[in-house]
């Protein structure tokens, strides 16, 4: 039986190319992991490996010549990320240089996420 997330923030696709698609932050009950989804992608991170969190206002757009719900290397220098249109952005960091942006809905529930990370993640 699956226990209840300690968190889970749900961004809807707010762009008519994103409509009915989502992207998922969930920290485990546990609070021993964070689980980013997307159209077509999934990744757990160990709280323990998150060196920094944040959140910033972000256009919900993605600016390069691929537009799609997923962009990116997570060890590339801009990282992988995951958006479906928004207003914030989460970008996380690991310890071992990989990065993460998360847009979500609003700066509300960016914070939120940024919150739940350096609570449970240090």
């Amino acid at each position: 039986m699956n226990e209840p997330a300690a968190l889970r923030i749900t961004a809807l696709g707010n762009r008519v190319a994103s409509m009915g698609q989502k992207v998922v932050v969930e920290v485990d009950a546990d609070r021993t992991h964070v689980t980013l989804r997307a159209p077509f992608y999934r990744r757990s991170i160990p709280l323990r490996d998150i060196a920094s969190a944040e959140a910033h206002p972000d256009d919900g757009r993605n600016h390069g010549a691929l537009n799609w719900f997923v962009v990116g290397r997570e060890n590339s220098s801009g990282g992988v990320r995951l958006n479906t249109g928004g207003q914030a952005r989460v970008d996380i960091v690991t310890s071992d240089a990989r990065r993460y942006g998360v847009v979500v809905d609003t700066m509300e529930r960016a914070r939120q996420i940024v919150d739940a990370l350096r609570v449970t993640g240090h």
